[in-house]
């Protein structure tokens, strides 16, 4: 039985309205229903925006909204601070992305909303084809660009309130912030049309069952939009997602240059995602967000073309997952923070304020003693001087003999009866566990792609594979530890740095491709 997508543009905002209507296998935007849209607040003109007050001070007027606009082949999300604007129809695309703390356009063109790569073939998700420059985009140009009609078309939408990714577990002190944060979602989906002409080699039947949805949230009160995407394969058959983008945006640069610079200015946005790893910032860490020349930009100052204006977010490598018939993939989360000024103290005070929204948990400190010896007298002794001086928290260090991946029973009672009495004090009690930076064999290190063995590339020299049996049977060990001394906190040094491995033995995955993908979800 095929999927047939429904529409439901369900007004939560306002808690009073839902509707849906069924779609054709067309999925042709035409099938929208027009009422569902005009029931939208209408988005102020152009001439009506004013940032009076400082978001940072007093946010409590930009409230997050799904609008319509002058356009009925428009909707646009917007709190007052940005707004980011679509076009619905002959394609689902972003057509303006504006910055109203300081009236400037963030973007100046029409791209791909993301890039999908199924079973070797290359697929845009919706966007528009025929801007005729790309250095700007004109209004009166919206009406005469054109769907690709090789692309995935927008078939669908749904409206609603943000959603908790996870449960945070509040069990000690944190400041008093929203879970999840409050704002608007935003839901299209895309599907490829009935009509599309001539298949390319490699595009078979079984794709008009991929049904790609592209997800969006704005906050309130904060410049900050998030997007993510899903791939539901209503098919029959199996399909590899060997890669994908889900954020590509033809951004204003940040400075023009004839020549190229040893080192570019970057357009003025914090961009952050969830899959990063070595590194003890964002800047280091954040290994999926590419500033790209824009091949299109053939107008631009730089006479290589070389200027970093497209933004694009994506996996270094793979995912190249496999994804059964009635299953989903999912992509990590891409956050858009736009800055409103150039002051360095400013922008981090805008980046703090993003991070309490969508990780409000940052804000838990409890305080901890570090216990240097694990023998049971010195950590009952550590224990009393915690609850005697205000300590919150002890952890079982590093170098002080304790071992995580001991599950022999009467270790793990010994642990047990530690807990007991930490917990009988008001203590929270957790300990030191090292996953990379070691070496454990030639069988269960990653194994570098160059020379097909371990050693000489990984981020620490040497690093076991999570994906290896000794991989899977550490984290085996280590929920069964929790489990049985019911433990509050896990110290892990080097966790997941972002190794790739060439072996295709490892159970966990299946060759280099997609070795990085999923040892990252395992640590997630």
């Amino acid at each position: 039985m095929k999927y047939r997508p429904y529409i439901v543009l369900s007004l939560l905002l306002l808690g009073i309205f839902q509707a849906g209507c069924a779609f054709a296998d067309t999925a042709a935007t035409k099938d929208f229903s027009k009422e569902d849209i005009r029931s939208l607040p209408l988005l102020p003109d152009g001439q009506s925006w004013s940032v009076e007050k400082d978001w940072l001070l007093d946010a409590s007027a930009y409230k997050a909204q799904v609008h319509r606009t002058s356009k009925e082949n428009e909707i646009a999300l917007s709190n007052g601070l940005i707004t980011r604007t679509f076009r619905i129809s002959p394609n689902g695309a972003t057509t303006a992305f504006e910055n109203h703390m300081t009236g400037e356009s963030i973007i100046r063109g029409v791209k791909p909303e993301a890039m999908v790569t199924i079973d070797g073939v290359e697929y845009e998700v919706g966007g528009l084809k025929g801007q005729p420059n790309y250095a700007y985009l004109l209004p009166e140009w919206l009406d005469r660009i054109q769907a690709d009609p090789k692309a995935f078309r927008l078939a669908g939408l749904e409206t609603g309130k943000t959603e908790k990714r996870f449960e945070w577990k509040r069990k000690r002190y944190s400041a008093d912030l929203p879970w999840p944060p409050p704002g608007v979602s935003l839901r299209m989906e895309y599907r490829l049309p009935s009509e599309t002409p001539a298949e390319p080699v490699g595009r078979m039947a079984y794709m008009k069952d991929v049904l790609v949805s592209i997800h969006y949230e704005l906050y309130d009160g904060v410049p900050l939009i998030a997007k993510w995407m899903t791939v539901r394969n209503y098919s029959d058959r199996s399909i590899r997602i060997n890669e994908f983008s889900n954020e590509v945006l033809a951004v204003v640069e940040y400075e023009s240059s004839v020549e190229s610079p040893k080192g570019w200015e970057y357009p003025n946005i914090h961009v952050e995602t969830e899959y990063a790893f070595l590194g003890m910032d964002s800047e280091g860490a954040n290994k999926a967000v590419f500033w790209q020349p824009d091949p299109e930009y053939t107008t631009q100052v730089n006479y290589l073309l070389k200027t970093p204006c497209l933004l694009v977010t994506k996996p270094p490598i793979g995912p190249d997952v496999e994804v059964q018939p009635g299953k989903h993939f999912e992509t990590f989360h891409t956050y858009l923070l736009i800055h409103d000024s150039s002051e360095q103290e400013r922008k981090g005070l805008a980046v703090r304020r993003m991070m309490r929204a969508i990780a409000p948990w940052v804000t838990e400190n409890p305080i901890m003693m570090h216990v240097r010896s694990a023998g049971p007298e010195a950590v009952r002794n550590g224990i009393d001087q915690c609850a005697e001086t205000g300590f919150e928290m002890i952890i079982l260090t590093f170098g002080s003999g304790f071992n995580i991946e001991n599950d022999n029973p009467e270790y793990i009672a010994q642990i047990r009866e530690l807990v007991d009495y930490a917990h009988n004090k008001g203590i929270e009690i957790g300990g030191y566990s090292l996953l990379a930076s070691r070496r454990i064999s030639d069988e269960h290190d990653v194994v570098n792609p160059e020379t097909g063995r371990p050693g000489g590339f990984a981020a620490f020299g040497n690093s076991p594979c999570i994906g290896s049996e000794w991989g899977q049977e550490y984290f085996r060990k280590l929920y069964n530890f929790f489990e049985k001394t019911g433990f509050d906190l896990l110290e892990h040094d080097g966790s997941y740095p972002g190794d790739v491995c060439a072996s295709t033995k490892h159970p966990g995955h299946e060759g280099l491709a997609d070795s990085q993908w999923k040892q990252w979800k395992t640590i997630t």
